[in-house]
């Protein structure tokens, strides 16, 4: 069994990938721990890493209280890839959406985490996303070309559902790893 850690970004927990993250745990009859925060403004000009530790080990805590041998994924979002040194330190499995790979912490410890991870990302997220630092970590990525930081791609509707189906997919197939 799985205690799905669901880690927002720096707008919430509401969003098309974090609810495909849901229901892929859901699918899974996985405990489920959203976290909601309300993200300082100027949160990226300091350090955010004690801030999303600090809600990431009390959902962590939460779970374990409600099933305490199911093993915790952590399943984040932009800003939630602060909590990869966290994961690091356990050693937890981990999916990251659209990481940010422009902060040389945040690949320091999706690096060094031992615990399989998946990585995923759009190419045009210049801002956030580098494939190259994403293929050195030596984890799972998963590359959407023309992607941008939601992963929404250029033409109609359609393209991106298809990404969404794409991204769906790999987060079940990591999911059913490691259960």
């Amino acid at each position: 069994m799985i205690n799905g850690i669901l880690i927002p970004g720096g707008t919430g927990v509401i969003g098309t990938l974090l609810d495909i993250a849901w229901e892929t745990l859901a699918d899974r009859t996985a405990h489920v721990e959203a976290i909601t925060w309300a993200t300082p403004r100027d949160i990226l000009d300091v350090d955010p890493e004690p801030f999303v530790r600090g809600h990431v080990e009390a959902a962590l805590q939460r779970a374990e209280e409600v099933a305490p041998r199911a093993r915790p994924v952590l399943i984040a979002k932009s800003l939630g890839s602060f909590a990869a040194a966290l994961a690091a330190d356990r050693e937890l499995p981990a999916i990251w959406l659209t990481p940010l790979l422009t902060r040389p912490p945040v690949v320091e410890a999706i690096t060094r985490n031992p615990a399989p991870q998946l990585l995923i990302g759009g190419t045009a997220d210049r801002r956030w996303w580098d494939a190259a630092a994403a293929r050195a970590t030596g984890k799972r990525v998963l590359t959407i070309e023309d992607g941008t930081h939601s992963l929404r791609v250029p033409g109609p509707v359609r393209n991106f559902t298809e990404v969404l189906g794409t991204v769906g997919t790999a987060i079940e197939e990591f999911l059913d790893e490691v259960a």
